[in-house]
């Protein structure tokens, strides 16, 4: 019979709560920007609270490996602040792309690199999820970690080759490219979850 832990707050449980939360609650913030017809500004303000989630939601997954595996990876504790490092970044570097956009209008060289900006944390994204990959010792956790990466990736080769034929016959709107980055980290979300309760029931 599995604990009230491993269950509860600290266990499976509680890291599909926070994650659920973390993706309801930026799905409502966008939906409610639009219903009330927010602009840019204020649109991409009301992202940052529900950003704040990702701090329990990490906190949550590694009790759960100490629970599990009597410790914590310090390849996984260098990679989760990576990966709040680089949501962070995003958010911001993406705030201040729009908001330079809106106030000056740019033109020429100065917005290519408010257009590039935002993706530049995309880069040190790649770097630190290849880095833990390096740093991992447990050779079960690092695998668990490429399966996840590799069903985020056939995720999104699937659901973008199948958008894209939609929009081909013009049955589907057309979605922009920079939606690759939160479908494949949706993707990899929904597999460290599905290993979780796998592992939770077994």
């Amino acid at each position: 019979m599995q604990s009230d832990d491993m269950v509860g707050e600290n266990g499976a449980g509680g890291a599909i709560f926070w994650a659920i939360a973390f993706v309801g609650a930026m799905f409502g913030a966008g939906i409610f920007a639009r219903v009330i017809d927010l602009n840019e500004f204020w649109s991409m303000a009301i992202m940052v609270p529900p950003m704040l989630l990702l701090f329990p939601m990490v906190k949550v997954a590694q009790k759960r490996q100490q629970a599990v595996c009597g410790n914590v990876s310090p390849a996984i504790i260098a990679y989760n602040r990576r990966m709040l490092i680089w949501s962070f970044s995003y958010m911001v570097t993406l705030f201040a792309a729009i908001a330079v956009y809106n106030q000056f209008k740019p033109t020429g060289p100065i917005l290519w690199v408010i257009a590039v900006l935002p993706a530049l944390p995309i880069l040190y994204f790649v770097w630190a999820l290849r880095r833990y990959l390096v740093e991992e010792t447990d050779e079960y956790i690092r695998m668990k970690q490429v399966s996840a990466a590799l069903f985020a990736t056939g995720l999104l080769l699937v659901l973008a080759t199948i958008w894209g034929f939609l929009e081909t016959f013009g049955v589907a709107a057309h979605v922009p490219a920079w939606a690759a980055i939160p479908i494949w980290a949706i993707g990899l979300g929904v597999a460290a979850a599905f290993e979780r309760v796998k592992g939770n029931a077994q």
